[in-house]
């Protein structure tokens, strides 16, 4: 900060035209000989004088905009931080529910109608289970919603289907594979997008 090493030389300007008030007429003394006095310079130059005195002020002004910056990014960070880990989490509940459900496509007989009926007990309760899970249910109310059904509601779907309610025995696999599929894209998306933002 070279520039505050000019603040005195501001000041002495200052002080050199408080003299030349209270000398007055005693000032016409120091004119040269085109007649250009002292007092008449200082006044010209007494702009340059108020520029050379904010400079120190305006270079303080423009840290603390940058300080600023730098804290409010950071907040950024934080704040995102527990949003980027509901999304990851997300994203793996998904995936791994996308392989239960292939894994059952995997067991059907070619030309064969998908039907959640197929599904044995336990995978049927974990399924729904998941899709009533406070992560999924955090996600779809905090980052994004991925579809028109809510999890919640294809667990519905799942349970009816289960139970032999037609069409939702039929129904059911696709719209689970389908809410999956959308919400762990959504969680990519969003894991994308958060990244870039706080670096």
């Amino acid at each position: 900060m070279k520039l505050l090493y000019l603040t005195p030389i501001a000041i002495a300007l200052i002080a050199i035209v408080a003299v030349g008030v209270v000398w007055g007429e005693r000032a016409d003394l120091l004119c040269l000989p085109d007649e250009v006095c002292l007092r008449e310079w200082i006044s010209a130059t007494s702009g340059w004088a108020a520029v050379i005195a904010a400079v120190p002020t305006i270079l303080f002004l423009s840290k603390q905009v940058r300080d600023a910056d730098r804290h409010q990014r950071t907040g950024f960070a934080i704040q995102l931080r527990r949003h980027r880990i509901l999304a990851h989490r997300t994203a793996q509940i998904a995936y791994v529910s996308l392989m239960m459900i292939e894994d059952f496509d995997g067991k059907r007989t070619e030309g064969e109608v998908p039907d959640v009926r197929a599904w044995d007990v336990e995978t049927t309760n974990s399924m729904i289970g998941i899709l009533r899970d406070t992560t999924i249910a955090a996600f779809e109310a905090e980052i994004a919603h991925p579809m028109s059904m809510s999890g919640a509601a294809i667990a519905m779907v799942i349970e009816r289907g289960y139970e032999g309610q037609q069409p939702a025995s039929s129904a059911a696999p696709e719209l689970a594979r389908s809410f999956f599929t959308n919400i762990a894209n959504q969680a990519e998306d969003y894991l994308t997008e958060t990244k870039s933002i706080t670096g």
